[in-house]
């Protein structure tokens, strides 16, 4: 998964308003050089980063991951939505080891017939 650039512009706008990289970084518990490779594009913006600008931060999960409606977050909507995204993102690693497991059995059956 890329991180889109969308979403590194909107991370961008929430580190000036908490005071620089460095401050950021502690805030969401990570080092300042995590957030430098995510704002460069080196590494994908990962669900802790997300879940901390919500949570800690107060912004909206909807205009952090997609841009769209209001910017900062009414608490409990935000948990909410941040839980949801959390679940799904668990079904969808979910879903990736199925098809890992899937493509390893095809691979098999594969070599087996290519045996005969």
């Amino acid at each position: 998964m890329t991180t889109d650039t969308q979403l590194i512009k909107r991370l961008r706008i929430v580190i000036k308003a908490s005071g620089g990289q460095s401050k950021f970084a502690k805030a969401c518990g990570v080092s300042q050089s995590l957030i430098s490779l995510m704002l460069s594009g080196e590494r994908d913006v990962n669900f802790t980063i997300i879940r901390a600008v919500c949570h800690d931060l107060g912004y909206s999960p909807e205009w952090v991951i997609t841009g769209t409606g209001e910017k900062m977050a009414d608490g409990k909507e935000a948990t909410k939505l941040v839980t949801e995204i959390q679940i799904l993102r668990t079904e969808v690693e979910l879903l990736h080891a199925r098809m890992r497991s899937y493509e390893k059995q095809f691979d098999e059956i594969r070599e087996r017939l290519a045996e005969k």
